[in-house]
């Protein structure tokens, strides 16, 4: 018999997003950036590859200090990982002891749980309202990590500020905000690393840098925090070609921010469009929409999607069980899915 670990053989995968083998499906599932990023970002990439038999930079300075000038802190304050996913492991494993709490909301973002109970730590879920929002700051005396996403998937909604605050104020252990979706909405959390000496704050390139490939992630908290999680760092943990292009990225804030707001302008057509569609939607801050049909079954509706080469995200989550979460694409692929969805309900 395998010596597995207990709190491994009691944990089930996460289950991600489905990756299709073919390219003939419109991809609104897994929330990945419709536009690529721009083509002068791998302008130098021939020269790094040239140099792929040699290591990478173990701690992947140019990247941390592009991110730090766009993002206002030193270098020192940033920690690059292999995607955000990453950087939630590092947190984990530096701040929490098995057998210790980790805390989140219900629902939120599914891999916390996954990550928490491989640890071997002990889960404590806090139910957000009907509306699925907070009615009060998290209150988790026993908690040594706090995980936070703001916007929070799958819902996509902004959390209450000032209860973020209080949570932060009054949390024994460390709160992180994950911010994976914030470049889709109107407001950040930086100033919580300058008020609170137990925030730490994850980006991820994936979404609003369309680096979804390339596994790219940031931490950002004070420099003795940083320190800390550095040690517990795989060594090597970003390749070089990941953090050339990520770097590289930094450099055209003004494309991606006109990219983010065409996806926000996208965002808000589909929301409207929708609606008129006999769907209950909810607001979102992300580059998605949690939307409920009213005239049939979610699940159905994700397959009848799918069976004709349109792919959104269901989750059989006991909340959500009657919502399916829609990627905003570009608009050619937002038209042919609301075509889809009206060609269905046609049919009855």
């Amino acid at each position: 018999m395998l010596p597995i670990r207990d709190c491994v053989q009691q944990t089930p995968c996460y289950v991600p997003g489905e990756q299709p083998q073919t390219t003939d499906y419109i991809k609104l599932n897994t929330n990945e950036n419709p536009y690529a990023p721009p083509d002068e970002i791998f302008n130098n990439l021939e020269e790094e590859l040239k140099k792929v038999r040699l290591y990478p930079d173990p701690v992947s300075t140019k990247l941390r200090k592009a991110a730090g000038e766009v993002f206002g802190f030193s270098h020192e304050q940033v920690l690059a990982g292999n995607g955000s996913d990453d950087i939630l492991n590092i947190a984990l494993r530096t701040f929490v002891n098995p057998g210790e709490n980790v805390a989140f909301l219900d629902p939120t973002y599914s891999l916390y749980e996954t990550i928490a109970k491989v640890h071997g730590a002990n889960i404590q879920t806090i139910a957000t309202n009907t509306n699925f929002e907070l009615d009060g700051p998290l209150i988790c005396p026993e908690a040594k990590l706090i995980f936070v996403a703001s916007p929070n998937p799958p819902l996509g909604k902004h959390l209450n500020r000032q209860y973020l605050k209080e949570t932060c104020e009054q949390a024994a252990g460390i709160v992180l905000i994950d911010e994976a979706y914030v470049d889709f909405s109107d407001e950040n959390h930086w100033e919580f690393i300058q008020q609170y000496d137990n925030v730490i704050v994850s980006r991820t390139m994936s979404k609003s840098y369309s680096l979804a490939g390339m596994r790219v992630g940031l931490g950002v908290s004070s420099r003795s925090i940083i320190e800390q999680m550095n040690k517990v760092r795989d060594s090597y943990n970003l390749d070089r070609i990941a953090q050339t292009l990520a770097t590289n990225c930094f450099q055209f804030q003004d494309y991606f921010q006109s990219i983010w707001q065409k996806v926000r302008n996208t965002r808000n057509r589909l929301t409207e469009s929708l609606i008129n569609l006999d769907f209950l939607v909810c607001d979102s801050d992300a580059n998605f929409v949690l939307a409920s049909p009213q005239w049939i079954e979610a699940s159905q509706l994700y397959t009848k999607l799918k069976e004709r080469k349109v792919l959104v995200r269901y989750f059989k989550h006991p909340r959500i069980s009657n919502y399916v979460r829609i990627t905003v694409g570009t608009d050619a692929e937002i038209d042919r899915l609301l075509e889809v969805i009206e060609q269905l309900k046609n049919e009855g």
